[in-house]
């Protein structure tokens, strides 16, 4: 099971002069709900700090799922 939050902003606001200068936005929120389904719109526009959510450090987590399986015991102790 895969499960994707977005931490924080890494846009360099002082690009243009030749520097680094990044807001300080700590994690993205939505500002708005994905209401068409594709994924477009405010549900991809940070409401702490208005970059888009690319903008922000991607975190991938997995979690390892176990399906154990035992068959049934088709031998019978009263069967001979």
């Amino acid at each position: 099971m895969r499960s994707v939050r977005y931490g924080e902003c890494q846009k360099n606001h002082a690009a243009n002069i030749g520097g680094y200068a990044v807001d300080g936005c700590r994690e993205f929120m939505a500002s708005g709900p994905d209401d068409d389904g594709g994924g477009g719109g405010a549900a991809l526009v940070c409401a702490a700090c208005g970059c888009h959510r690319n903008f922000h450090r991607r975190e991938v987590e997995t979690a390892e799922v176990v399906c154990e399986y035992s068959p049934p015991n088709n031998h019978s102790s009263s069967r001979r």
